[in-house]
């Protein structure tokens, strides 16, 4: 008997050609995470479903197939596509990669869904994009089981005079360089308006995503590499 699961909402984080006019698409869904399948037929230039699998489009979508590779039906649009386009657009190609690397196939992630759909809206206001970002990020990791705790590795309080290294797997331990105690304790209270903790907050990503991500580079990356070699924009 074949599984199928009916209107369920999703984002396309990846789509690509399947024989002469289908695609084969990955997507983000509120109740089974992520999920790949095939698409058909929606690359005829008749094919309604053609524009709307594309990144950032809200979805709502059915599938049938108890196989790794699903079959999608019913794919309608659910909500208005936002505009996005310069750093803008990049954080989003970012993130669906991110999802892409690191999700589990099928594995429920609804918070981080959610997560998702807000950076979707709050990207379209430039002052957001950073905090934004983060915060989907660490809801990444929350959901991957490695949760950055903004309390030391014995479980006390971050000090604002100390200086702490950051761990993947036991978290924050004293130090005597790395990140400052007051500028991470700036950043749990969500002071995203200081240069200095919006610094932070970015390295602090970097470490903690790097052993889950390995040594393959991000190829959404390359979009933040600015035309002037002394310019960095990157996530």
């Amino acid at each position: 008997m074949v599984a199928s699961v009916y209107c369920q909402p999703a984002y396309v984080l990846h789509s690509r050609p399947y024989k002469e006019t289908s695609a084969l698409v990955s997507l983000i869904t509120l109740d089974y995470g992520r999920i790949d399948g095939v698409a058909r037929g929606v690359r005829q230039k008749k094919s309604r479903n053609r524009a709307l699998l594309q990144p950032l489009q809200p979805l709502q979508l059915s599938w049938r197939g108890d196989g790794s590779l699903k079959t999608f039906f019913d794919i309608e649009p659910c909500g208005q596509l936002p505009f996005l386009n310069g750093r803008a657009l990049s954080c989003i190609l970012y993130a669906n990669e991110l999802l892409s690397r690191l999700l589990q196939h099928q594995e429920a992630v609804p918070e981080l869904f959610r997560e998702y759909a807000l950076l979707v809206t709050q990207l379209q206001q430039p002052d957001q994009l950073e905090p934004s970002l983060r915060c989907f990020e660490w809801q990444l990791l929350q959901s991957l089981g490695y949760p950055i705790v903004f309390y030391d590795n014995k479980g006390q309080p971050l000090q604002a005079e100390q200086r702490y290294q950051y761990h993947w797997q036991v978290g924050f331990c004293l130090s005597d360089q790395g990140f400052k105690g007051e500028d991470l304790i700036a950043l749990d209270a969500h002071k995203w308006h200081q240069a200095d903790v919006r610094k932070t907050a970015k390295q602090l990503s970097r470490i903690a995503l790097q052993p889950l991500l390995g040594d393959k580079p991000l190829l959404s990356r390359q979009l933040f590499q600015p035309a002037h070699p002394f310019v960095k924009t990157e996530p």
